[in-house]
């Protein structure tokens, strides 16, 4: 009777373990499946994004573009910094019209994608005396970034709006290569900055600031207050970031008002948004 108890738990645990391999390693595939990293450009990844509050561009209207670059002619010169890794963003689709119109109305245009760089934004100890204090040398990548900044007559700063402010990766581009004895010095009346005649916008698409499209005067009906409060804090950021720098802040062009992915009438809209953001840039910055 012992041996047949005996063997019947053996076999109970044979199962039983045979059964919890079979479950992990179920489990496992399941899980490795889930972590796969999917290419950048595939419709498995636009579904994904689709799917959160990403805003994103149907595969057949997304329009890249590259810019030509700087030369040495006299022509107007704009430098888009941009902290923006997915190509197929409403945001990135802002970037692609704003670069086009700029060189078809003759202004050379000089992208820095910071992402496509793997610029690294964090401010080392040693580069912190540099950016603060103007001790030390620039490196080669900072160096090379303040070459495109000497060059250019127009900085637009480009990312998407996550927590109101410059995105980490933007942030870190101006904190390494806005620095002192570059972009600002000390004077006996205080600091003062030294990329005078140069000015400074800004294209960011969001999320919910109060519905409107544009700057200050573009409030659309659903929450003006809450739009102008935003508009309000933002007009401060910016004069203050160019004013350390001695530029000049032409403001913003913020899309709040982006069609949702599934609608419709994504096409006709995504249109309009591109004529709003072409009528700003001719306002605010080709007048």
């Amino acid at each position: 009777m012992k041996k047949k108890l005996l063997f019947i738990m053996i076999t109970f645990s044979l199962v039983f373990g045979l059964s919890a391999c079979a479950t992990k390693k179920e489990a496992t595939k399941v899980e490795e499946t889930e972590k796969t990293p999917v290419d950048d450009n595939s419709s498995a990844t636009v579904a994904v994004d689709g799917t959160t509050s990403a805003s994103i561009m149907p595969e057949n209207l997304i329009a890249d573009y590259k810019p030509t670059g700087f030369t040495s002619s006299d022509k107007k010169k704009a430098l888009f910094v941009v902290g923006d890794p997915r190509k197929y963003s409403v945001n990135y689709d802002l970037i692609n019209t704003a670069m086009k119109h700029f060189e078809d109305q003759g202004v050379e245009v000089q992208l820095r994608d910071l992402y496509d760089m793997e610029f690294n934004p964090v401010l080392s100890e040693k580069e912190f005396y540099y950016a603060k204090d103007g001790f030390g040398e620039p490196s080669e990548t900072i160096k090379t970034e303040q070459a495109f900044v000497t060059q250019a007559d127009m900085i637009i700063f480009a990312y998407p709006n996550w927590h109101d402010t410059p995105n980490a990766i933007v942030k870190g581009y101006m904190e390494t290569v806005f620095a002192k004895q570059f972009a600002y010095k000390d004077t006996d009346g205080g600091l003062e900055g030294l990329l005078k005649g140069k000015v400074m916008y800004t294209i960011m698409n969001a999320g919910f600031l109060g519905g409107g499209r544009g700057y200050f005067n573009d409030g659309v009906g659903i929450n003006d207050d809450a739009w102008f409060e935003y508009m309000e804090a933002f007009r401060v950021l910016d004069e203050d970031t160019a004013g350390f720098w001695g530029l000049e802040s032409k403001g913003r062009f913020i899309n709040d008002r982006t069609p949702k992915n599934n609608a419709e009438d994504f096409e006709e809209k995504i249109q309009i948004l591109r004529a709003d953001l072409i009528t700003a840039l001719d306002k605010d910055l080709l007048k």
